[in-house]
């Protein structure tokens, strides 16, 4: 007979059945903050298909004044960044258009269907349970390898 984390906590000792609740919330805190990181992987996946990649110079829109090319920062300079760190703070998170928490700044959008899109997988890699998660895992274990092969 299978049960939940609520369940068996609730049967192991009543008085211990927040834990169960606890097991419960951080799950669902952990789902979050993985799928958002993957929604970053997308978001990278779809910007990978340009001619050039827009991580590797200094003359997009988003770069500063600050932005070194990477055969240039084996100088010293402590106020030089890559064109990768601008790109993924000022051009996929857009930091530079937020002041912490009083104000986060817009949604942009772009990044929010990567990450929805990835909320959208995960819920129907799971949606018939356990035998049907068990077939997403035969396709997403053996998926990089085909496409190193392929490379």
């Amino acid at each position: 007979h299978r049960c939940g984390c609520l369940t068996i906590w609730k049967r192991i000792c009543p008085a211990l059945k927040g834990v169960g609740y606890a097991i419960c919330l951080l799950d669902i805190y952990m789902g979050m903050y993985y799928n958002t990181i993957i929604g970053w992987a997308v978001y990278y996946l779809f910007a990978s298909f340009r001619s050039e990649l827009p991580w590797t110079s200094c003359d997009n829109p988003w770069n500063t004044l600050n932005c070194t090319p990477v055969l240039a920062l084996a100088d010293n300079d402590t106020s030089s960044v890559s064109p990768a760190k601008e790109f993924f703070e000022r051009s996929v998170l857009e930091q530079h258009r937020s002041d912490g928490l009083n104000r986060i700044g817009p949604i942009k959008w772009s990044l929010a269907l990567c990450v929805m899109a990835v909320f959208i997988l995960v819920y129907f890699s799971l949606w018939k349970g356990v035998r049907s998660t068990g077939k997403a895992v035969w396709i997403t274990a053996l998926a990089p390898y085909f496409v190193l092969i392929i490379l």
